[in-house]
């Protein structure tokens, strides 16, 4: 599947140089490709979904006292501007900086 990298990046408002273009591309394409698979399912017997799905025996979300993010700063590997800094999959991981 070919795809347009330059108007998938306007449409996700990125800049990307012409070497992640040319990096991204294939990969973008790999990714639609295997997700086309699902428009290959047939789902004309399958009944549209009628009200919203409700969890049960979930605890309340009150906000409780917390580790302070220094101390979970220091303890992380990568840090960057106050946060960690994780490597994706998706696009085969992010480069150390």
């Amino acid at each position: 599947m070919k795809i347009d990298i330059k108007h998938i990046a306007k449409l996700s408002r990125l800049s990307l140089t012409k070497k992640e273009e040319e990096k991204f591309t294939p990969q973008m394409e790999t990714i639609l490709e295997s997700a086309s698979v699902l428009q290959e399912v047939d789902t004309s017997k399958v009944q549209p979904m009628k009200e919203r799905i409700t969890f049960k025996n979930l605890r309340e979300d009150i906000p409780e006292k917390s580790l302070k993010q220094e101390d979970v700063l220091k303890n992380a590997p990568h840090r960057e501007n106050g946060f960690i800094k994780v490597y994706g999959e998706i696009f085969g991981g992010i480069e150390e900086s």
